[in-house]
């Protein structure tokens, strides 16, 4: 016998007893005057993941009607995640989520303050990414660096996807392949060890030949 979604686990409908109103998402609290939009939103992110309710912010779990049998299970997930990202942001933020209809309306409000579609943004962003450099850093440290701004410019430059129904043209694969190169050219610039192995690897399979070069 199948459980209910409310009492399985697996469910985005499922709230455990330790799931609380008071609960935080995130230890960076998002705050308007600091650079702290990506950071908070990839713990977000993480935390509702591990909790089955990444839906309810990324507009995948859309509302049920009122005579869904889903509806007042959806309604209370909805708003606990509300809640929780409530606690995860400055008073001066707090605004856009207390009035927002959804978590995915609130989501998508504080979105577009700090990640508006801008192409200005997203030459800045890729001007920033030709000319950053390890500099006195460590290996890792410039990793994550530049790690960060390529998940800041696919905010405001995503990856194409195919919506065709059926499609085979596999341009999504194609797509993702050309921007993994991409971070890994700049990633490998003036490295020529790694630039000429063949089959060139990928982002993170170069980072991982560095830190195992710069340990030896």
């Amino acid at each position: 016998m199948s459980l209910s979604p409310t009492h399985d686990p697996e469910s985005p409908y499922y709230l455990d007893p330790d799931f609380r109103p008071e609960n935080k998402l995130s230890t960076v609290i998002l705050r308007e005057a600091e650079d702290n939009y990506f950071a908070w939103k990839r713990d977000i992110v993480e935390s509702l993941g591990i909790r089955k309710k990444t839906g309810f912010v990324d507009g995948t779990l859309v509302r049920p009607d009122p005579s869904s049998p889903f509806y007042d299970a959806w309604k209370q997930c909805n708003e606990m995640v509300t809640c929780w990202l409530l606690n995860s942001v400055s008073p001066a933020l707090q605004y856009y989520v207390f009035f927002a209809e959804t978590a995915h309306k609130a989501w998508d409000d504080i979105r577009r303050i700090f990640a508006p579609s801008s192409e200005f943004k997203i030459y800045d962003l890729r001007r920033k990414i030709a000319t950053m450099t390890q500099g006195g850093g460590s290996v890792a440290s410039f990793f994550a660096k530049l790690d960060l701004a390529w998940q800041e410019l696919s905010e405001y430059d995503p990856v194409p996807e195919c919506l065709c129904e059926g499609c085979t043209c596999e341009i999504s694969k194609r797509a993702k392949e050309k921007r993994d190169k991409e971070k890994a050219f700049g990633f490998l610039i003036g490295m020529a060890r790694i630039m000429l192995m063949k089959p060139r690897p990928s982002f993170n399979e170069a980072y991982s030949l560095l830190v195992d070069w710069t340990t030896c």
